[in-house]
């Protein structure tokens, strides 16, 4: 049974640190975790009663000893629950720091070309480092990698603030999609923007309208850093019906840039109305609208990639919601996801993904999902930015991290426009909506109101409560320790003798006898050569023949001859007693 309760614990503990349950959070998860597996070793290694006497300690334990073990216990839990608290994001800096650190070359290369070309090498106006977004560097052509090994990290990018709590409640109902750039055209590995001349738009009364009278609105503030290059995109839910600021310059089809960020200031806040709309919200049937460019129904060049889209897309049936569904169905059933990617070199990442090796991320299953839709006859395009984000219900504010950068497919539908459609496993590790613990605190913009405040505002509730359980828990030891240490009772053995198994009761009671003759017997001094000592009692040859046949002997204890040695020696006792 113990190797099936071993394994058991095993695996429950590596559920545990794995994230399960999510709604756990991850200290009591750990902590947990660690408990399984400290008691599945203890049980594994418990052994039998042993049949020989058990050491004794050099007295029983008292109160105190209790108390100075559970609080040595609660300070090691405290600290471990603090480390816990402060460890990541420590961890986080340093791993940074020491890749800049080991790579400077690809740090000042990745710098030096966004400088000299802040469109990443297509011609086009644009960037994309808002928010220093790990993912997409740079706004132009983006390739659709072929190996890769991603390790997006934690730190908060872009914000968002519904007005009111009826917009909150309308984007916790639905999967959040930040969308920040479009790219509409596939060749070689490589997907570029569509081709368009830069449009200015300037506001009136305030505001930019691109819709009016919009239905069932989103009103939301998105915040955001400023790019290094001096051109940062806009980041909005899809699609925009107005937004607050002075102008926009719409550099590719619902791509935005924003202008320069008033000075002395590093970050963006303006206000945005959106109407995002997402398949799943699309009641059938759903209809190819007409396509607002050629670029949009376009299929690879290679006609033998060209053919295998096309030979797939048949299996899916005729342009509908049924289709639509099936294509996401083949993908999630065929397809896994990881942000590991291993690719050949001479294959084209697209046709690797669909048909060999079906390993890929957001940007192969948004990339398979596009070009099968149109393959349908559905106009379709890339989309870039972030999905998920964690709510945090007290300032009322969504978070979107780094490793929520995202790519998703939008499809054009008749009477619709533009509509978001998911393919990629919601089980994916980025861009899965989350809700913030009651008391997890809430990162905010750095050099916002907020900020300041939260940069003064205690640590949070857990870490705070921890600290000062950590620091009375070390004073309380710390005074335990300096309170006397009680005496050992006059019956107590000596520490030298304790380790000793306890003698036979004859034996204990024949010392005693001793003391009261005034012949006591050492430590270390045999039953026979003390009784060669001192004046023989006349059971001595009953006491010796029984004591060295049981203890050095084969013989097994008597009980009653035990018995009449104890009486024997209670009486020579009591002859002593008598002549005081």
């Amino acid at each position: 049974m113990r190797p099936l309760f071993l394994i058991i614990a095993i695996a429950l503990g590596y559920a545990l640190l794995r994230g399960w349950p999510d709604a756990w959070h991850p200290i009591l998860r750990v902590c947990l975790a660690v408990s399984t597996l400290v008691i599945a070793f203890a049980v594994w290694g418990r052994t039998e009663k042993p049949a020989t006497p058990e050491a004794r300690p050099a007295r029983s334990p008292r109160w105190l000893d209790y108390l100075t073990l559970g609080i040595a216990v609660l300070l090691v839990e405290s600290f471990f629950l603090i480390f816990l608290s402060a460890a990541p994001s420590l961890g986080e800096d340093l791993a940074e720091s020491l890749d800049e650190a080991l790579r400077p070359e690809s740090s000042a290369t990745a710098l030096e070309s966004q400088e000299k070309d802040p469109t990443g090498g297509s011609g086009k106006e644009g960037d994309l480092t808002t928010g220093g977004n790990w993912l997409f560097p740079g706004l132009g052509n983006r390739p659709l990698n072929k190996s890769a090994n991603l390790r997006p990290s934690n730190r908060p990018e872009v914000y968002l603030f519904p007005k009111t709590p009826k917009d909150a409640r309308q984007l916790l109902a639905s999967q959040r999609f930040l969308r920040m750039f479009t790219l509409a055209t596939y060749e070689d590995g490589e997907w570029s923007p569509a081709s368009i001349i830069p449009v200015a738009r300037r506001a009136e009364g305030g505001s930019i309208i691109f819709l009016e009278n919009p239905p069932s609105p989103i009103t939301y503030e998105i915040s955001h850093q400023a790019s290094s290059s001096g051109q940062t995109l806009a980041v909005t839910l899809p699609d925009i019906a107005s937004i607050r600021v002075p102008a926009l310059r719409e550099t590719a089809p619902d791509t935005f840039r924003l202008p320069p960020v008033s000075e002395g200031s590093t970050t963006y806040r303006y206000q945005v109305t959106s109407v995002p709309r997402s398949l799943d919200q699309i009641p059938a049937p759903a209809s190819p609208g007409t396509s607002p460019s050629p670029d949009y129904l376009a299929l690879p060049t290679d006609p033998l990639l060209r053919a295998k889209i096309e030979t797939l897309a048949e299996s899916f049936g005729p342009p509908t919601l049924t289709a639509l569904i099936n294509l996401r169905k083949t993908l999630n059933a065929t397809c896994q996801y990881s942000l590991k990617v291993d690719m050949p070199e001479e294959a084209d990442p697209l046709d690797s993904f669909l048909f060999e090796t079906h390993i890929g991320y957001c940007t192969h299953f948004a990339s398979a999902t596009v070009m099968l839709s149109r393959a349908l006859g559905y106009p379709a395009r890339m989309a870039y930015g972030w999905a998920g984000g964690r709510y945090f219900a007290d300032p009322n504010l969504f978070v979107f991290r780094a490793r929520e950068a995202h790519a998703w497919a939008e499809i054009y539908l008749r009477n619709y426009g533009w509509v978001i459609f998911e393919t990629t496993p919601v089980d994916r590790t980025e861009g899965t909506a989350t809700i913030a613990d009651a008391n997890e605190p809430s990162p905010l913009p750095d050099d916002s109101d907020a900020a300041e405040a939260s940069s003064q505002t205690p640590l949070a509730p857990l870490l705070k409560t921890a600290t000062w359980i950590a620091s009375a828990s070390l004073l309380a030891l710390l005074l335990t320790l300096l309170i006397r240490r009680p005496a050992l009772a006059p019956g107590d053995h000596s520490p030298s003798t304790s380790i000793l198994p306890d003698p036979p009761h004859y034996l204990a009671a024949f010392r005693r006898a001793c003391n009261t003759h005034g012949v006591p017997m050492p430590p270390g001094r045999t039953l026979r050569a003390h009784l060669g000592m001192i004046p023989a009692p006349p059971f001595t040859s009953d006491l010796l023949d029984y004591h060295y046949a049981v203890q050095y002997g084969d013989s097994p204890r008597d009980k009653s001859q035990e018995k009449r040695l104890l009486s024997q020696l209670r009486h020579w006792e009591k002859e002593a007693n008598s002549r005081v």
